[in-house]
C-alpha cells in the first residue's frame, strides 16, 4: 500500500469504523489475503500522516458513534471477538478514534477553526455521556448514553424517549435542562 503518498496528495481517509466490524466477516475472501492489510488501516495511515475523518455511515450502519469507538480500540464485533481483534496492528488509541470523529470530520468538510474542537471561537458543540470513556472498558463504550446534547452553546432538546429514560435513572445521574435552542450561531 502507498501510504506515505495518500499524505503527500493530502487525501484525507473518510471511513467508518462500524463497517470494520461488519465486513471484517467476508472482506478478506472478496479481496484477499494482501490486498485487505490495506483495508480500515487506520494505524498504519497515522503512522505515515494520513488525515482521518470518521463518521457512522447512518443508515447503513447503526447511528451510534460509539460502537465506532468501541471498534477503534478492539478491532472486535460488538459481541466480541475475534481475540485480541481482527488485524490487531491497525488499532488506534481512543484519543486517535474520538480525534478522527471531531476535529477529522471538520477538517475534510472544511471547517476546520470553526468545529471540531472545544477553543475558544469555535462553535461550542458536544455531548454529556453518561460515562467517562478514558475511565470504563472499551466494553462499556456501547452502553453509555448521551444526557445531553450543545449546539452552538445552546442544549438541544431531547426526545421524548430519551427523556423518559432519564426520569428512570437514579437520582444521581446529572439532570438535563430541556431548553429550546437559539437559531443563531454561538462561538466560545
Amino acid at each position: 500500500m502507498d501510504f506515505p503518498r495518500f499524505a503527500q496528495l493530502h487525501v484525507i481517509a473518510s471511513m467508518q469504523p462500524s463497517h470494520q466490524t461488519t465486513d471484517m466477516r467476508w472482506a478478506e475472501d472478496r479481496i484477499g489475503k494482501e490486498r485487505i492489510k490495506g483495508a480500515y488501516a487506520w494505524a498504519t495511515m497515522l503512522k505515515n500522516g494520513v488525515r482521518l475523518a470518521f463518521g457512522t455511515d447512518y443508515s447503513v450502519e447503526p447511528i451510534s458513534p460509539f460502537r465506532g469507538l468501541y471498534a477503534c480500540v478492539t478491532r472486535e464485533r460488538p459481541e466480541g471477538g475475534p481475540r485480541k481483534g481482527w488485524e490487531s496492528q491497525e488499532k488506534i488509541s481512543l484519543d486517535d478514534c474520538i480525534r478522527a470523529y471531531t476535529s477529522g470530520s471538520a477538517y475534510a468538510e472544511f471547517e476546520e477553526g470553526k468545529k471540531g474542537e472545544l477553543k475558544q471561537g469555535e462553535y461550542a458543540d458536544f455531548i454529556i455521556l453518561s460515562k467517562d470513556l478514558t475511565k470504563v472498558p472499551p466494553s462499556e463504550y456501547t452502553k453509555t448514553r448521551v444526557l445531553r446534547t450543545v449546539v452552538g452553546g445552546r442544549t438541544a432538546p431531547l426526545k421524548k424517549t430519551q427523556i423518559l429514560k432519564l426520569k428512570a435513572k437514579p437520582q444521581s445521574e446529572p439532570k438535563t435542562e430541556h431548553r429550546k435552542p437559539k437559531t443563531e450561531n454561538c462561538r466560545l
